[in-house]
């Protein structure tokens, strides 16, 4: 999936060289990520910098932005000019969560961004600290339900995808439980990792190295059917936890009003 969506995007800014825009470009293009280096953002953006740079046969510099569950960066590239030298790659959070999260937004994502691609999407996965216990997931939840807001679990952010998962994980469950925002998701797998927090809702690709290591325990994704990537990791609603199926997915995102060939929207369509 993730290599015919990056063919997909290629192929967008290979059209460019055919449309009125045939100098586009002429210097690097800056790929902005509103989050922290590390997480998952910020891994696919370095995937997808790497494969635009060889086809543009310009640098794609990867920019991260943190803060405000990924508002300032894409505010950044909101307020940049619309030339299609400054792209944002950003998922729920920034592009879907944030207008109904904050009261006031200094941009509106339906009118400052342009669409390009949809680059990715993927299940979440709920992992504990290798350190706390071998433990399953009803072994998890005995232990909230004995102990209430006992149970501390990471996310990226308020509002971040990571953050959602974990609330629809405890609302399916009737636990309470105690969500500790960072900034990023790199963070927040270090924390889990050394211990500090107990567990942890993350894209299955951030995660998956840590969990084929022994460093990270997986207990459930998070969606309705296993993640290929985790084929032996059962569902939540596999285990009792109904009314969970959420995923995160990716978009690459020009300001508003940069020059539909520049953009390549119509140019192709992702399978």
């Amino acid at each position: 999936m993730m290599k015919l969506v990056l063919q997909s995007t290629l192929l967008t800014f290979a059209m460019v060289g055919l449309s009125a825009a045939a100098q586009y470009p002429e210097r690097p293009v800056r790929l902005v990520v509103p989050y922290a280096p590390g997480g998952g953002t910020d891994n696919i953006a370095r995937l997808l910098a790497a494969k635009l740079a060889a086809r543009l046969a310009q640098p794609v510099i990867v920019e991260n932005r943190a803060g405000a569950n990924g508002i300032i960066g894409s505010d950044a590239v909101a307020k940049s000019p619309a030339d299609g030298y400054t792209l944002l790659l950003a998922g729920l959070g920034p592009l879907a969560v944030n207008p109904s999260l904050f009261q006031k937004m200094p941009y509106q994502p339906s009118k400052a961004f342009a669409p390009v691609v949809k680059v990715s999407s993927a299940a979440l996965v709920l992992v504990t600290g290798a350190g706390a216990s071998k433990e399953g997931l009803k072994d998890l939840l005995v232990s909230a339900k004995g102990k209430p807001g006992q149970l501390n679990i990471a996310n990226a952010g308020e509002g971040s995808p990571q953050h959602i998962c974990a609330g629809l994980f405890a609302r399916s469950a009737g636990i309470t439980v105690n969500n500790i925002p960072y900034k990023g998701a790199a963070p927040a797998i270090t924390d889990v990792l050394s211990g500090n927090v107990q567990a942890l809702c993350d894209n299955v690709g951030t995660v998956r190295s840590f969990i084929q290591s022994g460093k990270l325990n997986a207990l459930a994704v998070s969606t309705r059917q296993r993640a290929q990537a985790l084929p032996d990791v059962p569902t939540f609603e596999e285990q009792g936890l109904a009314g969970i199926d959420f995923s995160l997915w990716f978009m690459l995102v020009a300001p508003a009003g940069t020059p539909a060939d520049v953009v390549g929207v119509s140019s192709f369509s992702v399978q």
